[in-house]
């Protein structure tokens, strides 16, 4: 397959080597030519022999990076999503050279999936609890109170941890502001000799801790609307959410202790993660299988970039019995952002992604190369749960 170069122009197919490209859904017809973008070029060149004619020169792989890397540095990292997802026989597009297909996608964009919300009916608290601020832990010794926010709403630690001994209730800071501000607690600091509240219990913790609102913000959401939610220390997660109803308490004749469906980690649009750490997390969560649930805190319009998704991307769809491959006509499901294991992302750019492809109609997949060239492939499925601050979706592993 012969392919040309002009440095001006860009990289083209004539004749019946455009016509054999086309049929397969290869780049952008132009009158008689058909343009290509540098991946597929390099994916033509690396897979199916191409040459590339310069003159009277011909370009290798590494002449035509060049040709490019100086405009597009992260070249090679979307070259290798768009040679993954060739390599499956599906169809792969740049994003900016895409039809516009502004909320039309074939995705789940604009598609959310609904968690169920129960209102927390409980009453004003009427015990006290003594904070220790430097451990950032308060406790109930009545008997009754601390049995019943254990037993019936699953708050604190009764006694030790999946051990049947021990009365004292012993909280985290999450669960002394919540019952604080919400359900009447009245709280004792017994490093400061005095009362203390909610405001300036948070006040004391977003001092040493990053964050802290935030992540207050996200327990509260999920708490309020029914949820139980725990450390996810063990996961390496923020939380660990059971849905409405679960409890502690072992059911008659079961032995068996409950175990979490989900784990939710939250991104402020403050942070930048590095793109290995956060993959680990979603792996360990995956491994145990668990749900893995990122939170982000909701960004006002000014807060929103324009970060460029690298491609749309399609898949196969059932068609008299068999599976085919979807084309340009079916309009893409995907749009899919090209990283790498030693990139970092921010929350914000994460966010401004999402936005970008509700907006499309399509869902987000971020496509990770890792130092081997292998691609593993996330995809980031809102959610909706009423009345939340945050923002919150589903991260799924999966194979296209």
């Amino acid at each position: 397959m012969e392919l040309n170069f002009d440095p001006k122009k860009g990289i083209w197919a004539e004749g019946e080597h455009a016509d054999r490209l086309r049929n397969n859904f290869f780049g952008d017809s132009d009158k008689q030519k058909l343009w290509l973008m540098p991946e597929e070029a390099l994916y033509l060149i690396d897979f199916q022999n191409a040459s590339v004619k310069h003159g009277k020169k011909n370009l290798t792989f590494s002449d035509v990076l060049t040709q490019y890397a100086k405009k597009d540095p992260r070249l090679m990292i979307k070259y290798n999503a768009f040679r993954d997802w060739r390599d499956r026989g599906l169809i792969i597009k740049r994003a900016a050279e895409a039809p516009k297909v502004d909320g039309k996608g074939g995705g789940s964009g604009g598609h959310v999936k609904k968690y169920p919300s129960r209102e927390m009916n409980l009453h004003e608290i009427k015990a006290k609890a003594c904070w220790d601020s430097e451990s950032a832990f308060s406790v109930i010794e009545d008997e009754k109170t601390a049995a019943e926010l254990f037993e019936v709403w699953w708050l604190g630690q009764r006694g030790v941890y999946k051990q049947e001994r021990g009365s004292t209730l012993k909280l985290n800071f999450f669960e002394t502001v919540l019952l604080s501000k919400h359900f009447g607690l009245k709280v004792f600091d017994a490093v400061k000799g005095r009362a203390t509240n909610s405001e300036e219990i948070m006040d004391e913790i977003s001092k040493r801790r990053e964050f802290a609102r935030t992540m207050y913000k996200a327990y509260e959401d999920w708490r309020m609307r029914g949820y139980i939610v725990k450390t996810g220390f063990k996961f390496g997660t923020h939380f660990r959410i059971y849905f409405p109803g679960a409890s502690p308490m072992k059911s008659a004749g079961d032995s068996k202790w409950i175990h979490s469906k989900h784990v939710l980690h939250i991104f402020p649009k403050e942070e930048k993660m590095l793109i290995s750490e956060w993959a680990r997390a979603v792996r360990v969560a995956h491994g145990v299988k668990k749900t893995f649930i990122l939170g982000m805190p909701k960004l006002s319009k000014k807060d929103y970039v324009d970060y460029p998704a690298d491609f749309i991307a399609f898949r196969r769809k059932k068609q008299g019995g068999s599976w085919v491959r979807e084309t340009v006509k079916d309009g893409p499901r995907y749009l899919l952002a090209a990283v790498s294991e030693e990139e970092h992302i921010g929350g914000v750019e994460l966010a401004s992604l999402l936005k970008k492809a509700e907006g499309m109609g399509l869902s987000l997949i971020l496509s990770i190369t890792d130092r081997e060239t292998a691609i593993t492939y996330y995809a980031l499925n809102k959610i909706s749960l009423k009345g939340a601050e945050h923002e919150y979706y589903e991260i799924e592993w999966m194979r296209p």
